[in-house]
């Protein structure tokens, strides 16, 4: 019986001391994707969420934080051409669907006003040591 449990207990020291040391995992956003892995740190765009981790440019960048439609470093007026004709219709483009809902609607605009607003930021930020190339394959 002392031998159960002195193994016992030997077993419970040794398994904590192996998650004492492991370490934490940074998830900024909240979004069950480790910002190591995630596309997207700053916005919400995990498995929860319609756009999960959606790159279709393949830049590195997550959908729901790359405005930058061209891939020049900024968002420009440039990129709301692009924005418009996908939101008119016109030219529909996977780029701008920001919330992964299949369409360039009025909360896909959200998206794009608040980084063109932000001194014309271009996309991200990214934890993918990939991102800014394409294709960025993680």
């Amino acid at each position: 019986m002392k031998l159960k449990l002195i193994l016992l207990a030997s077993v419970f020291a040794l398994g904590f001391a192996f998650t004492a040391n492991a370490g934490s995992v940074v998830d900024s956003d909240s979004d069950l994707v480790p910002d190591a892995y995630d596309n997207c740190t700053d916005v919400a765009n995990g498995p929860n969420d319609s756009d999960n981790q959606s790159d279709t440019n393949t830049d590195g960048f997550g959908n729901a934080c790359d405005p930058d439609y061209d891939n020049n470093g900024a968002t420009t007026t440039t990129d709301f051409t692009v924005f418009l004709d996908a939101f008119t219709g016109s030219s529909p483009n996977a780029d701008t669907d920001h919330d992964g809902n299949g369409a360039t609607t009025t909360t896909d605009f959200t998206t794009f006003l608040n980084f063109f607003q932000n001194g014309n930021a271009g996309a991200g930020p990214s934890g993918l040591s990939c991102q800014g190339t394409i294709p960025c394959i993680p």
